[in-house]
């Protein structure tokens, strides 16, 4: 089956009612990805500062993990694997901050 393109207008009350029904994970998904729109279009950031940080940022998969690990984290706590993995997910962070730095500056 093909897709359907359906054309509608939208209050901000409807997003707002849509995107309470979401679920954590679609929430979390949601809230990067505006994000991520609100910076492309935003007049007032530096529009190159914010190509070299796009270019440097974890792949959206990556974040949505580290979300959900630092969730897990504050909720119930990690295995030692998850510890492990977070560690490493925030190396790999320090890592790409440090070359947006060096090509900021």
């Amino acid at each position: 089956m093909s897709p359907v393109t359906v054309m509608t207008e939208l209050t901000t009350e409807d997003l707002i009612n849509a995107v309470s029904q979401l679920t954590s994970a679609e929430l979390s998904e949601f809230m990067l990805r505006f994000d991520e729109l609100r910076l492309a279009q935003g007049g007032s950031v530096n529009q190159q500062a914010a190509q070299i940080a796009a270019a440097h940022r974890l792949p959206t998969r990556d974040r949505l993990r580290v979300i959900e690990l630092l969730t897990k984290n504050r909720e119930e706590g990690l295995i030692e694997q998850e510890e492990a993995e977070l560690d490493a997910y925030m190396s790999e962070m320090d890592r790409r901050l440090d070359q947006v730095a060096d090509e900021l500056l």
